[in-house]
Protein backbone atom coordinates (compact mmCIF):
# COMPACT_ATOMS: atom_id res chain seq x y z
CA UNK A 1 0.00 0.00 0.00
CA UNK A 2 1.66 3.49 -0.97
CA UNK A 3 1.21 6.15 1.84
CA UNK A 4 0.44 9.57 0.76
CA UNK A 5 0.34 12.67 2.94
CA UNK A 6 -1.96 15.74 2.05
CA UNK A 7 -0.96 18.60 3.61
CA UNK A 8 -3.50 21.63 3.77
CA UNK A 9 -3.61 24.68 5.68
CA UNK A 10 -7.47 23.81 6.81
CA UNK A 11 -10.15 21.74 5.48
CA UNK A 12 -12.84 23.81 4.08
CA UNK A 13 -16.42 22.39 3.93
CA UNK A 14 -16.74 21.58 0.03
CA UNK A 15 -13.47 20.11 -0.41
CA UNK A 16 -15.19 16.70 1.87
CA UNK A 17 -16.68 14.84 -0.99
CA UNK A 18 -12.82 14.35 -3.05
CA UNK A 19 -11.31 13.81 0.49
CA UNK A 20 -13.82 10.98 1.79
CA UNK A 21 -13.64 9.85 -2.28
CA UNK A 22 -9.71 9.52 -1.59
CA UNK A 23 -9.91 7.77 1.10
CA UNK A 24 -12.34 4.59 -0.68
CA UNK A 25 -9.05 3.96 -2.46
CA UNK A 26 -7.65 0.40 -2.21
CA UNK A 27 -4.12 1.29 -3.82
CA UNK A 28 -3.32 4.14 -2.23
CA UNK A 29 -3.56 5.16 1.72
CA UNK A 30 -4.08 9.06 2.27
CA UNK A 31 -3.54 10.82 5.36
CA UNK A 32 -4.98 14.35 5.49
CA UNK A 33 -2.67 16.75 7.76
CA UNK A 34 -4.27 20.29 8.37
CA UNK A 35 -5.31 22.54 11.38
CA UNK A 36 -8.90 21.80 12.65
CA UNK A 37 -10.00 25.41 11.55
CA UNK A 38 -9.82 27.95 9.58
CA UNK A 39 -9.72 30.60 12.34
CA UNK A 40 -11.66 32.58 10.04
CA UNK A 41 -15.60 32.84 9.17
CA UNK A 42 -15.07 30.09 6.43
CA UNK A 43 -17.27 26.79 6.72
CA UNK A 44 -15.07 23.40 7.54
CA UNK A 45 -14.93 19.69 7.97
CA UNK A 46 -15.57 18.85 11.22
CA UNK A 47 -12.46 17.28 13.36
CA UNK A 48 -14.52 14.85 15.39
CA UNK A 49 -14.54 12.36 11.16
CA UNK A 50 -10.78 12.08 12.20
CA UNK A 51 -12.42 9.76 15.08
CA UNK A 52 -14.67 7.61 12.28
CA UNK A 53 -13.57 4.75 10.05
CA UNK A 54 -12.62 6.06 6.49
CA UNK A 55 -15.81 3.16 5.44
CA UNK A 56 -18.30 4.90 7.34
CA UNK A 57 -17.26 8.13 5.97
CA UNK A 58 -14.59 9.07 8.28
CA UNK A 59 -11.19 10.49 7.62
CA UNK A 60 -7.59 9.51 8.25
CA UNK A 61 -6.45 13.07 9.59
CA UNK A 62 -3.63 14.64 11.48
CA UNK A 63 -3.45 17.78 13.29
CA UNK A 64 -1.07 20.62 12.97
CA UNK A 65 -1.17 24.40 14.79
CA UNK A 66 -1.72 27.23 12.20
CA UNK A 67 0.69 29.93 13.05
CA UNK A 68 0.03 33.17 10.56
CA UNK A 69 2.22 36.41 10.29
CA UNK A 70 1.82 39.26 8.86
CA UNK A 71 -1.31 39.74 8.66
CA UNK A 72 -2.00 36.36 7.55
CA UNK A 73 -0.21 36.13 5.04
CA UNK A 74 2.61 33.55 5.72
CA UNK A 75 1.97 30.46 7.87
CA UNK A 76 3.94 28.17 9.78
CA UNK A 77 2.47 25.03 10.53
CA UNK A 78 3.59 23.38 13.97
CA UNK A 79 4.56 20.25 14.28
CA UNK A 80 3.96 19.44 10.34
CA UNK A 81 8.25 18.35 10.07
CA UNK A 82 7.78 16.01 13.66
CA UNK A 83 4.77 14.40 11.80
CA UNK A 84 6.26 13.93 8.49
CA UNK A 85 9.51 12.94 10.10
CA UNK A 86 7.65 10.02 11.93
CA UNK A 87 5.33 8.70 9.38
CA UNK A 88 7.28 7.87 6.93
CA UNK A 89 5.00 8.59 3.95
CA UNK A 90 6.07 7.72 0.58
CA UNK A 91 5.06 10.98 -1.05
CA UNK A 92 3.33 14.29 -0.01
CA UNK A 93 0.97 16.31 -1.84
CA UNK A 94 0.99 20.18 -0.09
CA UNK A 95 -1.56 22.91 -0.99
CA UNK A 96 0.50 25.05 -3.52
CA UNK A 97 0.63 28.23 -1.91
CA UNK A 98 4.24 30.00 -1.86
CA UNK A 99 3.26 31.55 1.36
CA UNK A 100 3.59 28.89 3.47
CA UNK A 101 7.42 28.66 5.21
CA UNK A 102 6.36 25.50 6.85
CA UNK A 103 5.67 23.82 3.00
CA UNK A 104 9.61 25.24 1.86
CA UNK A 105 11.27 23.56 4.89
CA UNK A 106 9.09 20.08 4.72
CA UNK A 107 9.46 20.38 0.74
CA UNK A 108 13.36 20.43 1.24
CA UNK A 109 13.73 18.15 4.01
CA UNK A 110 11.65 15.26 1.78
CA UNK A 111 13.96 16.10 -1.14
CA UNK A 112 16.90 14.81 0.82
CA UNK A 113 15.19 11.97 1.84
CA UNK A 114 13.99 11.86 -2.16
CA UNK A 115 10.58 11.55 -1.45
CA UNK A 116 8.04 12.32 -4.37
CA UNK A 117 6.38 16.11 -3.70
CA UNK A 118 2.97 17.22 -5.25
CA UNK A 119 1.76 20.57 -5.42
CA UNK A 120 -1.95 21.12 -5.61
CA UNK A 121 -2.55 24.47 -6.94
CA UNK A 122 -3.42 26.79 -9.26
CA UNK A 123 -0.61 27.30 -10.86
CA UNK A 124 0.57 30.20 -13.09
CA UNK A 125 -2.63 31.98 -14.73
CA UNK A 126 -1.24 34.71 -16.17
CA UNK A 127 1.82 35.99 -18.41
CA UNK A 128 3.21 38.74 -16.11
CA UNK A 129 6.24 38.30 -14.81
CA UNK A 130 6.79 39.89 -11.60
CA UNK A 131 8.39 38.71 -8.87
CA UNK A 132 5.20 37.26 -7.51
CA UNK A 133 5.63 34.88 -10.94
CA UNK A 134 9.60 33.95 -10.14
CA UNK A 135 8.91 32.60 -6.66
CA UNK A 136 6.25 30.60 -8.17
CA UNK A 137 8.42 29.59 -10.56
CA UNK A 138 11.03 28.23 -8.41
CA UNK A 139 8.40 27.17 -6.03
CA UNK A 140 6.54 24.76 -8.33
CA UNK A 141 10.23 23.73 -10.20
CA UNK A 142 10.66 22.10 -7.03
CA UNK A 143 8.00 19.50 -7.20
CA UNK A 144 7.88 16.11 -9.13
CA UNK A 145 4.34 17.32 -10.45
CA UNK A 146 1.59 20.06 -10.33
CA UNK A 147 -2.12 19.00 -9.75
CA UNK A 148 -4.18 22.01 -11.38
CA UNK A 149 -7.70 22.98 -10.90
CA UNK A 150 -7.25 23.79 -14.84
CA UNK A 151 -6.04 23.64 -18.56
CA UNK A 152 -5.80 27.54 -18.61
CA UNK A 153 -2.84 27.42 -15.97
CA UNK A 154 -1.44 24.34 -17.65
CA UNK A 155 -1.23 26.07 -21.32
CA UNK A 156 0.17 29.35 -19.77
CA UNK A 157 2.94 27.16 -17.77
CA UNK A 158 3.79 24.86 -20.95
CA UNK A 159 4.15 28.29 -23.12
CA UNK A 160 6.43 29.49 -19.80
CA UNK A 161 8.61 26.32 -19.88
CA UNK A 162 6.99 24.55 -16.96
CA UNK A 163 7.65 20.79 -17.66
CA UNK A 164 4.39 19.23 -19.07
CA UNK A 165 4.86 15.94 -17.70
CA UNK A 166 4.81 17.39 -14.21
CA UNK A 167 1.69 19.13 -15.19
CA UNK A 168 -1.59 17.36 -14.11
CA UNK A 169 -5.20 19.07 -14.62
CA UNK A 170 -7.76 17.31 -11.66
CA UNK A 171 -10.26 20.27 -12.15
CA UNK A 172 -12.84 20.79 -8.49
CA UNK A 173 -15.91 19.55 -7.03
CA UNK A 174 -18.13 19.90 -4.71
CA UNK A 175 -20.65 17.16 -2.88
CA UNK A 176 -21.47 15.62 -6.46
CA UNK A 177 -23.60 13.06 -4.52
CA UNK A 178 -26.03 15.63 -2.72
CA UNK A 179 -26.16 17.73 -6.36
CA UNK A 180 -27.45 14.84 -8.00
CA UNK A 181 -29.55 13.14 -5.32
CA UNK A 182 -31.64 16.53 -4.93
CA UNK A 183 -31.55 18.02 -8.60
CA UNK A 184 -33.49 14.62 -9.47
CA UNK A 185 -36.31 16.46 -6.96
CA UNK A 186 -36.94 19.50 -8.82
CA UNK A 187 -40.06 19.61 -10.88
CA UNK A 188 -42.34 22.47 -12.34
CA UNK A 189 -44.39 22.55 -9.28
CA UNK A 190 -40.98 23.24 -6.69
CA UNK A 191 -39.68 25.91 -9.18
CA UNK A 192 -43.39 27.31 -9.11
CA UNK A 193 -43.39 27.08 -5.39
CA UNK A 194 -39.96 28.75 -4.55
CA UNK A 195 -40.49 31.28 -6.89
CA UNK A 196 -43.36 32.24 -5.04
CA UNK A 197 -42.25 32.42 -1.82
CA UNK A 198 -38.94 34.36 -2.69
CA UNK A 199 -40.51 36.89 -5.01
CA UNK A 200 -43.36 39.24 -5.24
CA UNK A 201 -43.63 38.82 -8.87
CA UNK A 202 -42.53 35.45 -9.66
CA UNK A 203 -43.39 35.62 -12.74
CA UNK A 204 -39.87 37.95 -13.59
CA UNK A 205 -37.32 36.08 -14.64
CA UNK A 206 -34.55 35.39 -11.42
CA UNK A 207 -30.68 36.10 -11.98
CA UNK A 208 -29.26 34.52 -8.84
CA UNK A 209 -25.66 34.87 -7.49
CA UNK A 210 -24.38 32.35 -4.86
CA UNK A 211 -21.52 32.44 -2.38
CA UNK A 212 -19.57 35.20 -0.02
CA UNK A 213 -21.03 38.98 -0.54
CA UNK A 214 -17.52 39.99 -0.94
CA UNK A 215 -16.05 43.43 -2.36
CA UNK A 216 -13.84 41.94 -4.77
CA UNK A 217 -16.74 39.84 -6.49
CA UNK A 218 -18.11 43.72 -8.00
CA UNK A 219 -21.46 42.53 -7.29
CA UNK A 220 -22.86 45.64 -7.30
CA UNK A 221 -22.33 45.04 -10.98
CA UNK A 222 -25.13 42.66 -10.57
CA UNK A 223 -27.75 45.14 -9.13
CA UNK A 224 -26.32 47.82 -11.46
CA UNK A 225 -27.10 45.28 -14.52
CA UNK A 226 -30.79 44.72 -13.17
CA UNK A 227 -31.25 48.74 -12.78
CA UNK A 228 -30.70 49.22 -16.07
CA UNK A 229 -32.83 46.07 -17.43
CA UNK A 230 -36.09 47.52 -15.54
CA UNK A 231 -35.59 51.19 -17.23
CA UNK A 232 -35.48 49.09 -20.47
CA UNK A 233 -38.53 47.46 -19.54
CA UNK A 234 -37.13 44.18 -19.20
CA UNK A 235 -38.19 43.14 -15.49
CA UNK A 236 -36.09 40.55 -13.19
CA UNK A 237 -35.70 39.50 -9.57
CA UNK A 238 -31.83 39.28 -8.42
CA UNK A 239 -31.37 36.50 -5.26
CA UNK A 240 -28.18 36.92 -3.78
CA UNK A 241 -27.02 33.51 -2.04
CA UNK A 242 -24.87 33.89 1.17
CA UNK A 243 -23.61 36.34 3.19
CA UNK A 244 -20.41 38.95 3.68
CA UNK A 245 -18.85 42.49 4.39
CA UNK A 246 -20.28 43.62 0.58
CA UNK A 247 -23.98 43.19 2.11
CA UNK A 248 -24.73 46.33 3.80
CA UNK A 249 -23.03 48.22 0.50
CA UNK A 250 -25.59 46.11 -1.89
CA UNK A 251 -28.72 46.71 0.37
CA UNK A 252 -28.03 50.79 0.08
CA UNK A 253 -27.63 50.24 -3.43
CA UNK A 254 -30.60 48.39 -3.86
CA UNK A 255 -32.76 51.06 -1.57
CA UNK A 256 -31.38 53.89 -3.98
CA UNK A 257 -32.37 52.08 -6.95
CA UNK A 258 -35.67 51.34 -5.96
CA UNK A 259 -35.36 47.64 -6.43
CA UNK A 260 -36.21 46.24 -3.02
CA UNK A 261 -39.53 44.44 -4.26
CA UNK A 262 -37.09 42.46 -6.76
CA UNK A 263 -33.86 41.91 -4.96
CA UNK A 264 -33.98 39.06 -2.23
CA UNK A 265 -31.09 38.72 -0.03
CA UNK A 266 -31.78 35.06 1.31
CA UNK A 267 -28.92 34.54 3.39
CA UNK A 268 -25.87 31.97 3.99
CA UNK A 269 -27.34 28.54 2.87
CA UNK A 270 -25.64 25.12 3.68
CA UNK A 271 -27.95 22.70 2.97
CA UNK A 272 -27.94 21.02 -0.19
CA UNK A 273 -31.47 20.63 -0.83
CA UNK A 274 -32.39 24.03 0.05
CA UNK A 275 -30.04 25.13 -2.61
CA UNK A 276 -31.35 22.90 -4.91
CA UNK A 277 -34.48 24.53 -4.85
CA UNK A 278 -33.44 27.90 -4.46
CA UNK A 279 -30.45 27.49 -7.75
CA UNK A 280 -33.00 25.48 -9.78
CA UNK A 281 -35.43 28.02 -9.59
CA UNK A 282 -33.83 30.57 -11.41
CA UNK A 283 -33.26 31.12 -14.46
CA UNK A 284 -29.87 32.80 -14.81
CA UNK A 285 -26.76 32.74 -12.40
CA UNK A 286 -24.23 35.97 -12.51
CA UNK A 287 -20.80 36.31 -11.29
CA UNK A 288 -19.36 39.59 -12.38
CA UNK A 289 -16.14 38.85 -10.85
CA UNK A 290 -14.24 35.60 -10.39
CA UNK A 291 -16.82 32.98 -10.75
CA UNK A 292 -15.06 29.94 -8.93
CA UNK A 293 -17.49 27.50 -7.26
CA UNK A 294 -20.27 29.48 -7.65
CA UNK A 295 -19.53 27.83 -11.31
CA UNK A 296 -19.76 24.60 -9.81
CA UNK A 297 -22.81 25.11 -7.89
CA UNK A 298 -25.24 26.66 -10.22
CA UNK A 299 -24.21 23.97 -13.19
CA UNK A 300 -25.05 21.57 -10.78
CA UNK A 301 -28.18 22.23 -10.02
CA UNK A 302 -28.90 22.99 -13.50
CA UNK A 303 -29.13 26.79 -13.72
CA UNK A 304 -26.51 28.59 -16.81
CA UNK A 305 -23.84 30.93 -15.84
CA UNK A 306 -22.47 34.32 -17.11
CA UNK A 307 -19.12 36.04 -16.19
CA UNK A 308 -16.51 37.85 -17.49
CA UNK A 309 -14.11 36.86 -19.85
CA UNK A 310 -10.20 38.05 -18.60
CA UNK A 311 -8.99 35.22 -18.05
CA UNK A 312 -5.89 36.52 -16.87
CA UNK A 313 -8.13 37.51 -13.62
CA UNK A 314 -10.68 34.43 -13.49
CA UNK A 315 -10.52 31.62 -10.90
CA UNK A 316 -10.04 28.09 -13.03
CA UNK A 317 -13.54 27.27 -12.83
CA UNK A 318 -14.67 29.68 -15.67
CA UNK A 319 -13.51 27.09 -18.26
CA UNK A 320 -16.93 24.72 -17.14
CA UNK A 321 -18.51 27.58 -18.99
CA UNK A 322 -19.78 27.22 -22.70
CA UNK A 323 -20.79 30.41 -24.02
CA UNK A 324 -24.45 29.68 -25.58
CA UNK A 325 -24.49 25.55 -24.31
CA UNK A 326 -24.71 26.58 -19.79
CA UNK A 327 -24.07 30.26 -20.15
CA UNK A 328 -21.86 33.03 -21.19
CA UNK A 329 -19.37 35.19 -21.35
CA UNK A 330 -19.49 39.19 -20.57
CA UNK A 331 -17.10 41.98 -21.49
CA UNK A 332 -15.08 42.38 -17.80
CA UNK A 333 -16.42 45.37 -16.27
CA UNK A 334 -18.71 46.41 -18.99
CA UNK A 335 -22.39 46.62 -17.34
CA UNK A 336 -23.54 47.56 -20.99
CA UNK A 337 -22.30 44.34 -22.16
CA UNK A 338 -23.16 42.10 -19.23
CA UNK A 339 -27.19 43.72 -19.78
CA UNK A 340 -26.81 42.54 -23.27
CA UNK A 341 -25.34 38.95 -22.49
CA UNK A 342 -28.38 38.49 -19.72
CA UNK A 343 -31.09 39.92 -21.68
CA UNK A 344 -29.99 37.79 -24.96
CA UNK A 345 -29.55 34.46 -22.64
CA UNK A 346 -32.99 35.10 -21.36
CA UNK A 347 -34.61 35.84 -24.58
CA UNK A 348 -33.23 33.62 -26.35
CA UNK A 349 -34.03 30.39 -24.35
CA UNK A 350 -37.35 31.82 -22.51
CA UNK A 351 -38.90 28.85 -24.61
CA UNK A 352 -36.37 26.59 -24.49
CA UNK A 353 -37.54 22.99 -22.39
CA UNK A 354 -36.05 24.30 -19.16
CA UNK A 355 -34.80 20.18 -19.02
CA UNK A 356 -33.08 20.82 -22.36
CA UNK A 357 -30.88 23.66 -20.24
CA UNK A 358 -30.44 21.58 -17.36
CA UNK A 359 -28.95 18.68 -19.47
CA UNK A 360 -26.41 21.10 -20.65
CA UNK A 361 -25.50 22.62 -17.41
CA UNK A 362 -25.30 19.22 -15.72
CA UNK A 363 -23.00 17.31 -18.58
CA UNK A 364 -19.87 19.58 -17.80
CA UNK A 365 -19.74 18.44 -13.88
CA UNK A 366 -20.84 14.98 -14.65
CA UNK A 367 -17.88 14.34 -16.74
CA UNK A 368 -15.22 16.57 -15.09
CA UNK A 369 -16.17 18.39 -12.09
CA UNK A 370 -16.70 15.48 -9.77
CA UNK A 371 -15.39 14.32 -6.89
CA UNK A 372 -15.14 10.65 -8.51
CA UNK A 373 -13.10 11.98 -11.64
CA UNK A 374 -10.90 14.13 -9.27
CA UNK A 375 -9.70 11.26 -7.37
CA UNK A 376 -9.36 8.62 -10.58
CA UNK A 377 -6.87 11.28 -11.95
CA UNK A 378 -4.44 11.53 -8.80
CA UNK A 379 -4.72 8.01 -8.07
CA UNK A 380 -3.42 7.39 -12.17
CA UNK A 381 -0.58 10.15 -11.25
CA UNK A 382 0.56 8.43 -7.84
CA UNK A 383 0.32 4.91 -9.28
CA UNK A 384 2.06 5.74 -12.58
CA UNK A 385 4.71 7.18 -9.97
Amino acid sequence: MIKIAVVYHYLAHYRLPIFQELMKSQEVEYTLISAKDSGTDIKTVNPNLAKINTEEGGLRWIFVINKWILSNKFLWQQNLLRILKSERFDSVIFLGNPYYISTWAAIIYLKLKRNKIYLWTHGVTDDRKNLKWYVRKVFYNLSDGLFLYGNQAKNIMVKNRFPEYKLHVIYNSLNYEKQVKYRKLINIDIIQETREKLFQYSNFPIIVFVGRLTKHKKLNMIIKASKLLHDQNFKVNTLFIGEGNAKVDLEEIVNRNNLSAFVNFYGACYDEQELSRLIGSADICVSPGEVGLTAMTSLGYGTPVISHDNFNHQMPEYEAIIPGINGDLFQQDSIEDLVEKIKDWLETNKDVDRKIIQDNCHQIIDTKYNPKNQADIINSIILKK
